[in-house]
């Protein structure tokens, strides 16, 4: 079956110069997937705006109100970080509407697996405020709506992006359907997801956070991937594993050090691929969060396509951080603690 993407024109309209989360991000991913062969093996979903419903399973009325107004008026800062034009609102329902019909396409069986190539990206956004360049919370919508409108009893979420997802957290921290996982440099912007935040009332323990210190490496991806992350999965038993990527792990990216690699990442997507296989039916869906390095950011999006598309080949021309590794042996066992491993 074939592998989807979404993209919009409408994703490069939402756009501030100069600012780390431009346009060019998906200008320069859209470029090298043309340019190497990949797009053309692709199959579009189109985006569409999310309803209103759909966005208020996750966000507050007033809100979403807020957003709008302040794009239709024009822009402006939503907080010292975050901005908005007059195509933001537009570009942010699009964005959360193409991942929700890229999942259930997926869900369906219409489409094996698929990327979202959406900006404005979503993992910071509360119910209640914009944060750390994201409007609404994409991948929480997404997952929402699988249970919801798709009728699945299982969702993980699997955020490898430098920061904390805090909104995808914030959002369903009570929710026992949805496994959230996040591994994160701590302490770092937004300053949450300490290993001991595992959710609240029924949903306590399916929130996993993992806190990284500064230049974990390919190598200690692997030891938490292996010791921690898999189990979890596999206790879960997930119907459908969605992933919030972002590609400023990489020891190239501008705002932060964790030191990963373009092969660290390809290991991190095709492991989590081959486990949706034996989980949830192949059903992966990955969404783009952070990454500001293009030179990273280009081929790491083309590395996971190739993986979804069961091509095994992938490019690293930068190679491995030249920095020793930080040794994660006590993060693992005090994860293997709280998580009953």
């Amino acid at each position: 079956m074939p592998t989807g993407y979404v993209f919009d024109e409408i994703f490069t309209r939402h756009n501030f110069p100069g600012h780390p989360e431009n346009a060019s991000r998906l200008m320069a991913v859209m470029s090298y997937l043309d340019e190497n062969g990949i797009l053309s093996e692709l199959t579009l979903v189109p985006s569409r705006p999310a309803t209103r419903e759909e966005l208020e399973s996750c966000h507050r009325g007033g809100y979403i109100d807020f957003v709008e107004e302040v794009s239709r008026t024009g822009g402006g800062m939503l907080d010292p970080d975050t901005y908005t034009n007059q195509f933001s609102y537009e570009a942010a329902l699009c964005a959360a509407g193409g991942l929700i019909d890229l999942t259930a396409a997926v869900v369906s069986g219409h489409l094996d697996n698929g990327f979202a190539l959406v900006r404005p990206p979503g993992h910071h956004a509360t119910p209640e405020r914009a944060m750390g360049f994201c409007l609404f919370g994409n991948v929480a919508i997404a997952a929402r709506s699988a249970c919801r409108a798709m009728g699945l009893k299982r969702v993980a979420i699997v955020d490898f992006d430098v920061h904390h997802g805090n909104g995808t957290q914030a959002i369903l921290n009570d929710d026992p359907a949805v496994l959230f996982i996040s591994t994160h440099q701590y302490p770092f912007y937004p300053g949450t997801g300490d290993l001991t935040e595992t959710g609240i009332d029924e949903a306590k323990g399916t929130k996993v956070n993992i806190p990284l210190r500064a230049k974990t490496g390919d190598e200690g991806f692997k030891h938490l991937f292996h010791e921690v992350v898999f189990p979890i999965l596999r206790r879960f038993k997930p119907e459908l594993m969605l992933v919030s990527i972002g590609f400023d792990c990489h020891w190239k990216d501008p705002l932060a050090n964790i030191e990963l690699s373009l092969t660290g990442y390809h290991w991190l997507c095709q492991s989590l691929s081959d486990l949706a296989a034996e989980l949830c039916k192949g059903r992966i869906v990955f969404t783009l969060e952070g990454g500001y390095d293009l030179e990273v950011l280009a081929p790491g999006v083309g590395n996971v396509f190739r993986v979804l598309l069961g091509d095994p080949d992938f490019h690293d021309d930068l190679g491995e951080s030249f920095w020793a590794e930080a040794d994660v042996s006590r993060l693992v066992s005090d994860l293997k603690r709280i998580h009953d491993l």
